[in-house]
């Protein structure tokens, strides 16, 4: 049902309406413009109706002039002759109402009848010659097109006022499809996306544009879901181990070292628990695209060398190598921490499941590749390895909580780049390649 509230009936009726005025106001001011050129007309036949009576007169005197006068009377035509005598005295014609001795034009307005345009003219010896004709005609053509304009206004206000609530019906069937879509997501069915048809126009692109954001949403919240769920599976073992581990300090004898070494061994669990909520909220924040403002033009090159040259007496401690390809002077955009600790994250886990030696490579583009020479992630796995607490079956007996590779991601999507895994090498041992690819600057 098409409400006079809605948009489209409300324009449709205020364009009718000033479609409507502009009209009257045209009439009016084409009925006085008609009237006056049809007058000009009017006078220069007059002009040129009295310029031949006064060629009669001057041919064939008062005489023939006067028969020139009857002439016109008889006819009954729409021009009429008066000639009077300086008295005022009726010599030929017919004209109610005439003043005496008339010079130039006037409109007469007998009593009784309608008005008439007159040219008058005082000829030698004072006799006065009025030509006149009647101005009902061209009050009647003035008003016919006066009232043109009105007409095709008042066709055009039908006109669009039809096509406004045609499109009005239109717009209210496809408004209340999106609107029920809507108020389905808000009722928390968020696989619902807005109707989009074949048109292409501007309300197919507002719902492609608001299905993106539904879709990044649902996303979103399916995440959120995940990590709570994440969170209170990872989370409710070392909770528990900490509660039991303390209960039986408090049940049995106190013993100073053996309380020392409970305390130790809590404090550790809750560093890890801590370092856990740490990491989820860097997590979040690299995800919710806080910290984009603090982007500045880097020196990748020594960025890259810094983080490696810190790392270098760590893979050495380790029993490994670290080996280095920088490519020189490559610039990007970004955040030097998160970048820093983006590397740093590749490295530990480098360092934690690799084996042999780490290669780091800077490239062109620009690229940051690490690789090892250890088990490497199989194939199938890889797109899991990126999510929180995601762990692979053979990590699950060492240190970590499954965030490093999350976070990673994270950072680099911030940048507007992405992660790649890949194999290292082919054979028993494919080992692990990590490459985070940044876009290239507006000026490379």
């Amino acid at each position: 049902m098409i409400r006079l509230r809605s948009f489209a009936p409300r324009m449709a009726l205020a364009v009718a309406v000033v479609v409507l005025v502009a009209c009257f106001l045209g009439a009016g001011w084409g009925w006085l413009r008609a009237q006056e050129a049809l007058r000009r007309q009017l006078d220069l036949v007059l002009a040129a109706e009295a310029e031949g009576l006064l060629r009669d007169y001057e041919t064939y005197g008062l005489r023939g002039l006067s028969e020139a006068a009857e002439v016109y009377t008889r006819r009954r035509g729409p021009l009429l002759v008066l000639l009077q005598g300086p008295d005022g005295r009726l010599i030929s014609g017919a004209l109610p109402g005439a003043p005496q001795a008339l010079r130039g034009f006037a409109t007469l307005r007998p009593p009784g009848g309608a008005p008439l345009r007159a040219l008058g003219a005082v000829l030698p010896g004072g006799v006065n010659l009025l030509v006149a004709t009647d101005l009902s005609s061209v009050d009647r053509a003035a008003l016919a097109l006066a009232w043109t304009p009105p007409v095709a206004g008042g066709l055009a206000a039908l006109v669009a006022l039809g096509l406004g609530f045609l499109l009005a019906n239109r717009l209210e069937r496809r408004l209340a499809a999106m609107n029920g879509a809507a108020r389905a997501v808000m009722a928390g069915d968020l696989a619902r996306r807005l109707p989009e048809s074949s048109a292409g126009d501007e309300f197919d692109r507002l719902a492609e544009t608001i299905n993106e954001m539904l879709a990044r949403i649902e996303a979103l919240v399916a995440e959120v879901r995940q990590v709570t769920d994440d969170v209170a599976h990872d989370l409710r073992s070392p909770l528990s181990h900490l509660r039991q581990r303390l209960e039986a300090a408090l049940a049995r004898a106190r013993d100073p070292a053996a309380d020392e070494a409970v305390l130790e061994s809590s404090v550790a669990e809750l560093d890890g628990i801590l370092a856990t909520f740490a990491a989820l909220l860097r997590i979040a924040r690299a995800e919710a695209g806080t910290g984009r403002e603090g982007f500045t033009r880097l020196d990748l090159s020594a960025l890259v060398a810094g983080v490696a040259e810190a790392y270098a007496p760590v893979a050495e401690e380790a029993g490994r190598s670290l080996d280095t390809v920088l490519a020189p002077g490559i610039a990007a955009t970004g955040s030097a921490p998160l970048l820093r600790q983006a590397l740093a994250n590749l490295l530990d886990n480098a360092l934690a499941h690799g084996a042999g030696t780490i290669h780091v490579a800077l490239r062109p583009g620009p690229e940051i590749e690490v690789s090892d020479e250890g088990p490497g992630i199989p194939a199938e796995e890889r797109e899991m390895a990126v999510r929180r607490f995601y762990r692979l079956d053979r990590s699950r007996t060492t240190p970590g909580t499954g965030l490093g590779l999350s976070l990673i991601a994270a950072v680099v999507r911030l940048h507007g780049g992405a992660l790649i895994l890949r194999d290292a090498r082919q054979g028993p041992m494919p080992g692990l390649s990590a490459t985070l690819t940044l876009p290239p600057l507006p000026d490379a």
